[in-house]
């Protein structure tokens, strides 16, 4: 299908080609290669890209936040994407270039289908970074939580609104410390679901 409308596209402008010099072809020659630059582009927004089996803390416009970690596209963010912690991911998606915002980002993405998904070993260790407080400066709003992690329970906590942190009894002091005065820190972890990460060594 892709070569037949190749063809179609260029059957005129090589007809054009012979006569360019007569004025009255020089618009349809424009209207072909406006055409020819639009298939291709359309063609070049579809990617298979791969997505990294954890998220990671970045440092955004005005707040914290977390973000999908892929080693060769710009994505952080993909629009129909259900991610789970703990699996490798190919994915085909649309990359939308929206021009360059005042944050840096210039695509949006959206999902096509899942390629792949493989469950990580029981044995991978990842590195995060943990920070503590949302905002970088305190906000006076009321309703408004600086705060990113939420205590369910004695050992487990909820970051970003996006996963649960098991902390082992031997870390908990350490790990309390350290949100308690407002200090972010790089941890190690494991995965233990799709939902949850325990925390193995705090640096």
């Amino acid at each position: 299908m892709k070569k037949q409308l190749f063809i179609l596209l260029c059957l005129p402008m090589i007809g054009v080609g012979q006569i360019s010099d007569n004025p009255e072809y020089k618009d349809l020659n424009s209207i072909n290669i406006d055409m020819w630059k639009t298939f291709n582009k359309l063609e070049n927004d579809i990617k298979e890209i791969k997505i990294e089996p954890h998220m990671y803390t970045q440092n955004y416009e005005h707040f914290k936040r977390l973000v999908l970690d892929s080693p060769d596209s710009e994505v952080e963010y993909i629009d129909g994407f259900d991610f789970e912690w703990g699996y490798y991911y190919t994915l085909r998606v649309k990359e939308l270039d929206i021009g360059e915002l005042s944050d840096g980002t210039r695509y949006e993405y959206s999902l096509l289908k899942v390629i792949s998904k493989e469950k990580v070993s029981d044995t991978v260790i990842f590195r995060m970074f943990i920070d503590p407080l949302r905002y970088y400066h305190k906000l006076e709003e009321d309703g408004i939580s600086n705060y990113t992690l939420s205590q369910l329970n004695d050992s487990t906590y909820l970051y970003m609104d996006n996963v649960e942190i098991e902390v082992p009894q031997k870390f908990l002091e350490s790990f309390r410390k350290k949100t308690d005065n407002e200090i972010g820190f790089r941890g190690n972890f494991k995965f233990v679901n799709g939902k949850r990460i325990r925390l193995v060594s705090i640096r």
